[in-house]
């Protein structure tokens, strides 16, 4: 018989010592949530850091896009040209297809920044 009040002792402590359990568990995620939204934000504002350039480098980016665009229009059309004996035409279209590639990629990348912010 002593081991019925015995039981009976264990089953009321039981349910406090859970409900103490689960009271901890919760401080502990609330505590755990907070250092990871902390941790988010500094991750977030340093990715923004590295992400920002000066306006000075985005500007060399664009310029060095576009250039390129049309210098390999150029040396496609001098290659076309050269080969197939089609002077001017191919480098004429082929420096206005570097062109348009260039002003393409300036497009592009100027997008995919708005986009970033």
């Amino acid at each position: 018989m002593a081991r019925d009040g015995d039981n009976r002792d264990q089953d009321a402590e039981r349910p406090a010592g859970e409900a103490d359990l689960e009271a901890r568990r919760r401080v502990l995620e609330s505590k755990l949530a907070a250092v990871d939204r902390q941790r988010t934000e500094v991750r977030e504002r340093e990715e923004r850091k590295g992400s920002d350039p000066s306006g000075m480098s985005r500007g060399f980016r664009y310029s060095a896009d576009f250039v390129s665009g049309v210098l390999v229009g150029c040396g496609l059309g001098w290659f076309i040209d050269h080969v197939f004996g089609t002077r001017p035409w191919g480098l004429m279209i082929f420096i206005v297809l570097g062109f348009a590639a260039g002003t393409f990629n300036i497009l592009r990348l100027a997008e995919r920044e708005r986009r970033q912010r």
